[in-house]
C-alpha cells in the first residue's frame, strides 16, 4: 500500500514559486522519507525558472535540527536562485527557535528567511519583490 503512505512534504509550483507544505512531525517519517523528501524539494527548487521558496507549516507545530537543516539548505538553493524563502503560519515557538538560532531575518547570513502570516502573504511579499 505504498500510494496510500503519507509524503514528508506536499509540493506545490505557482509561478516561480516552490511552495512546500510539512505534513507533520518528522518523528512520523523514516529517515529515508526525510531524505527523499528533502531531495525531492531540491530537485523542484533547482527547475528552470523556478527561483523562491515557501514553506507553510499550517501542519506543523515542532520541529528539530533535522528540519532546521532542510531549511537553511533550501534556503541557500532559492538564493542561489536569485530568489528568496519564505516562512508562514509558524507557531511562536517555531519563531522563537530560528530566532534565536538567528536564521530568521538575519541580513548577515546568506541564506536569511523571512517569515509572514499566510501563504498570501507569502505569494504576495515575493510578486512585489521581483
Amino acid at each position: 500500500m505504498a500510494g496510500t503512505e503519507k509524503q514528508l512534504f506536499e509540493f506545490e509550483v505557482s509561478g516561480d514559486v516552490l511552495i512546500l507544505t510539512a505534513n507533520g512531525p518528522f518523528m512520523e517519517f523514516r529517515d529515508n522519507d526525510i531524505r527523499n523528501g528533502y531531495n525531492e524539494a531540491y530537485r523542484l527548487l533547482s527547475q528552470p525558472g523556478t527561483k523562491h521558496l515557501v514553506v507553510d507549516f499550517s501542519l506543523l507545530d515542532y520541529f528539530g535540527s533535522t528540519f532546521v537543516g532542510i531549511l537553511v539548505r533550501l534556503a541557500r538553493k532559492a538564493r542561489g536562485n536569485q530568489g528568496q524563502a519564505v516562512l508562514c503560519h509558524l507557531s511562536d515557538s517555531m519563531r522563537e527557535m530560528l530566532k534565536t538560532l538567528m536564521l530568521l531575518e538575519n541580513p548577515k547570513i546568506d541564506f536569511s528567511m523571512q517569515q509572514v502570516k499566510t501563504r498570501a502573504d507569502a505569494l504576495q511579499q515575493l510578486a512585489s519583490a521581483c
